[in-house]
């Protein structure tokens, strides 16, 4: 393993069990918090004004000095960025992370939702930058925030997808990132590929929209064990038309319950059944208390806005997702179809799939 440099964007339970695993590998870790208030309470270390401590329990357990950054601008001195926020803090963050890279740079988007990678490298070519920009399909761990370490690492997934654009950076993104993450990765050739590989949006739809009162009421909600029959059936309906239109664009994705055993390491079944496995594992996590949570504000806007209008390209009926889409609209107040800031620049409306899967190609 060489040792690496590494700046972490966001300072959220994700960003900081990604800066956790980087440390606790022996890699320098730094974390950038776009409003400062993510890392304002970790503690300094003594006599290192620019280092603090993160501490992580969990899946991994310990703790280790880590780098705050203090100002976007220091992410250029960085070989290797990783931008760890929610979709809907891309309008906000992703334009000062663009202004402070460099072209020379390896950009990793975890998580990566509505082709943000493909957006980044846009923006970079505005200023005459190309840097090799990578995506996960979905996050290195899973977290929360927890009252007896800074962070609490639920599980870190067995296996996932990354793709680089160009495609052609893809073993040596693929390298990079087995020596920074171990040998978790599958390399897929198409950036679209992994973007239509995140099931957070098919999940949380399928999760929430049967609780909804309970989130109404804040209440004590464990996730998995309020995921029954019934919703697991709206939740098969959603995965099947995501399914649907990976296939319309000549690619292959992991099914739900699929991701369910290699994130969870539970056996495979009937998604009812790995929600039960997975309840009984783990006990948790509890379902999001309030509608103003990433599951919704992150999840419909760039996740299913995302597939449906994927979906309208590809001449895909997602009846399902369009349903979901509307019917959290109405619950919310307002139009999630209006929210996403990155598909009016991507023009993907009316795009035809083979364009859209050259672009996603080349960058």
């Amino acid at each position: 393993m060489t040792t690496q440099k590494v700046a972490i964007v966001g300072g959220g339970p994700i960003g900081r069990a990604t800066a956790a695993f980087l440390a606790h590998h022996a890699h320098q870790a730094g974390i950038w918090s776009p409003t400062g208030r993510s890392t304002a309470s970790l503690a300094r270390v003594p006599g290192d004004t620019g280092r603090v401590w993160l501490s992580y329990e969990g899946a991994l357990s310990g703790r280790e000095a880590v780098t705050r950054i203090g100002d976007a601008k220091t992410l250029a001195d960085y070989p290797i960025v990783v931008i760890a926020v929610p979709g809907h803090a891309y309008p906000s963050v992703l334009p000062a992370v663009v202004q402070s890279l460099r072209g020379d740079q390896l950009v990793i988007v975890s998580g990566a939702l509505s082709l943000a990678p493909l957006w980044i490298r846009d923006r970079m070519a505005e200023r005459n930058q190309a840097p090799v920009v990578a995506a996960w399909g979905t996050t290195l761990a899973t977290a929360r925030v927890s009252h007896s370490a800074d962070v609490k690492i639920n599980t870190v997934r067995a296996r996932f997808d990354v793709a680089a654009v160009p495609a052609s950076a893809g073993e040596s993104v693929l390298a990079t990132c087995r020596n920074l993450f171990g040998d978790r990765f599958s390399l897929a050739d198409n950036l679209l590929g992994v973007a239509l590989s995140n099931v957070n949006p098919i999940a949380h739809a399928a999760e929430t929209l049967p609780n909804l009162t309970r989130i109404d009421r804040a209440e004590d909600w464990p996730l998995f064990y309020y995921l029954t029959p019934a919703a697991a059936r709206i939740c098969s309906a959603l995965d099947r038309e995501r399914l649907a239109i990976a296939r319309a664009f000549g690619l292959t994705v992991r099914s739900i319950e699929e991701h369910y055993e290699l994130s969870y390491h539970v056996p495979r079944g009937e998604i009812a059944q790995i929600a039960e496995a997975i309840h009984a594992k783990y006990q948790g996590p509890l379902g999001p208390k309030t509608l103003e949570h990433r599951y919704v504000l992150e999840d419909v806007p760039y996740g299913l806005v995302f597939y449906e209008t994927l979906a309208r390209c590809a001449g895909v009926d997602a009846e399902n997702i369009s349903a979901s889409i509307a019917l959290l609209s109405s619950a919310c107040g307002r139009d999630f179809r209006r929210d996403n800031s990155l598909l009016a620049d991507l023009a993907l409306e009316g795009a035809r799939p083979a364009e859209i899967l050259e672009r996603c190609r080349t960058g």
